[in-house]
């Protein structure tokens, strides 16, 4: 059983959204026994790593250019970014299905050369909404740009994709719902993720968590909205934690002795936050993207209170406290402060979350759908 996976990214370290899924589906699919030939582009800071060794029958790396003449064109820039010549004549030595990460890896859907091929695109957004939604979300007139024309090429492309690839995989029933008007070959299949057994731990903690990648617009938002609608109101203890913090969230966090920032954990960081906090705190601007970090709490953390945003298409409303004003935010941080987290609430989540997002269960819904030779 072998089948190419195309990554955007290296996907190791698994410490944000989109590679946290690949790094956990790809050792779910090589605890089954299928052999997983990996290529993934490298560019930034993330170096080529061992261990994706232990857990793929090969590993291919291949250079990312982000040059600004890769803007000029109808052709996505996450896309043409990814079009490499070595990728297409290393899928070309085999016959076998090729899984496409995201619209990002999505360039050679449609080419000749792979004609007869299994091509399945995971859609880990509806990639031009969630550029649009950048669009909105950011202060800077360059990004605002950029971001805004890229939703336009987004869209563009996207039925092409659709047209060529054999299946769509989504990662909420709201993602599949949408694409479901564009193909019938349409599945839901969960985020991969860190966690094989739900860890809360009972009792009290003393402070309220908001966590994600801070650099993200959305994330860098919601920070500051909680701290200027929230916190600034409340004497509870409030902790924001993630990866490159902006220097305005830093400031304003500066203002507030009750509130602290952790900038970069690690992983063992993160999880120790999540865990010791009382109120893991998650609000998003966005439906679109991958809520992972709402099931890193679900799993590791006591009460969670989050917006709309956050649970859509993950049907787990039953778990969370769900609060979309901050005058409904305050009152429920005020309540739950001081009560106990319950043994009874840790089964009500082992019920729900061991079974349907479970990695091993759903690596074998996946490997259903992938057609080995």
């Amino acid at each position: 059983m072998y089948v190419h996976v195309v990554s955007f990214d290296i996907p190791y370290p698994a410490n944000y959204g989109g590679v946290i899924v690949i790094f956990h589906q790809i050792q779910a699919l090589h605890q089954l026994g299928v052999k997983v030939i990996l290529h993934c582009f490298k560019y930034g800071n993330r170096e080529e790593q061992e261990v994706l060794e232990k857990y793929c029958h090969e590993v291919n790396y291949y250079p990312r250019s982000r040059s600004i003449w890769y803007q000029i064109g109808l052709m996505p820039f996450i896309m043409r970014t990814r079009k490499n010549g070595k990728l297409l004549r290393r899928l070309q030595k085999d016959n076998y299905p090729i899984l496409f990460e995201g619209m990002h890896t999505a360039a050679y859907v449609w080419h000749k050369r792979l004609r007869g091929r299994q091509k399945i695109v995971r859609m880990h957004n509806v990639e031009w909404q969630y550029y649009e939604g950048l669009s909105q979300l950011t202060d800077s007139l360059p990004a605002k740009l950029y971001y805004f024309v890229e939703s336009l090429r987004l869209q563009r492309i996207e039925p092409k994709v659709v047209l060529h690839a054999d299946d769509v995989l989504t990662l909420s029933t709201t993602d599949q719902t949408y694409y479901k008007q564009l193909k019938s070959s349409t599945h839901y299949i969960p985020a991969f993720h860190p966690n094989s057994r739900v860890e809360c731990l009972p009792g009290r903690g003393e402070y309220v968590l908001f966590h994600g990648k801070l650099s993200v617009p959305d994330n860098d938002r919601a920070a500051q909205w909680l701290i200027a609608e929230v916190f600034s109101e409340l004497n509870v203890p409030f902790v924001i934690a993630g990866m490159e913090p902006t220097a305005n969230l830093r400031n304003m966090v500066a203002q507030y002795d009750h509130i602290s920032i952790v900038d970069n954990p690690d992983e063992a960081q993160m999880v120790d936050l999540i865990k010791n906090a009382h109120i893991n705190l998650l609000f998003s601007f966005q439906n679109s993207g991958i809520k992972l970090k709402l099931l890193n709490a679900l799993f590791r953390g006591r009460f969670c209170i989050v917006n709309d945003a956050m649970v859509s298409g993950m049907d787990l409303k039953a778990l969370c406290y769900v609060r979309n004003s901050a005058a409904a935010i305050r009152q429920t941080v005020e309540a739950l402060i001081n009560a106990p987290f319950e043994p009874g609430r840790i089964n009500d989540r082992r019920a729900v979350l061991e079974s349907q997002f479970s990695n091993l269960e759903n690596a074998r819904k996946l490997m259903g759908i992938i057609k080995f030779a």
